[in-house]
């Protein structure tokens, strides 16, 4: 939330909405609403949590690894987490000369006590690049062609006919 949070009112914490005092839940999504105050101690306890961690690593650290991808995407996600004051380190896997060219992967690895909050900023990056935190309802959807109307599982566009692409997201079925 980027705006000045007032403990008086309510606020949701999945659409950053804020609310009168009064009110309970939310109106969009309808989870419980917390209160201003609330909403302000999480965000100190936050950057206290932040503020904490111990950032670059060192070789005395205990190291665990958290993410295994193609170079430049384990580079976008150590962005997050330098963000976040975690600590990471990029390494190649078993497969590969360690700079990303040759097949294989790269893995980043962070302080094994810092590994919950380094998946958390994975998970909010996966939540941010599906867009699965708008469309868990469809997640274990499956496409049958025999059916004649589909929900896609993708966009959550309802669509009839037998065809295998969602003629909105362009999502293919098979």
């Amino acid at each position: 939330m980027d705006f000045k949070i007032d403990p008086t009112m309510r606020y949701c914490l999945n659409c950053d909405d804020e609310y009168m005092p009064e009110i309970m839940q939310c109106g969009v999504c309808g989870a419980d609403l917390i209160s201003g105050e609330e909403l302000l101690a999480q965000k100190r306890n936050y950057k206290d949590q932040r503020a904490s961690r111990l950032g670059k690593l060192t070789a005395a650290d205990d190291i665990i690894t958290i993410f295994k991808a193609a170079l430049y995407e384990v580079k976008r996600i150590e962005q997050y987490m330098k963000a976040e004051n975690i600590g990471t380190l990029i390494v190649g896997d078993d497969d590969s000369c360690g700079k990303g060219c040759c097949g294989g992967g790269v893995e980043l690895k962070v302080r094994v006590q810092d590994a919950p909050a380094a998946m958390a900023v994975i998970e909010a990056d996966l939540d941010r690049t599906t867009a699965s935190h708008e469309h868990g309802a469809f997640a274990d959807y499956g496409f049958d062609q025999a059916e004649a109307e589909h929900i896609c599982p993708a966009c959550g566009t309802d669509f009839v006919g037998n065809g295998s692409t969602c003629p909105d997201c362009g999502l293919c079925f098979g």
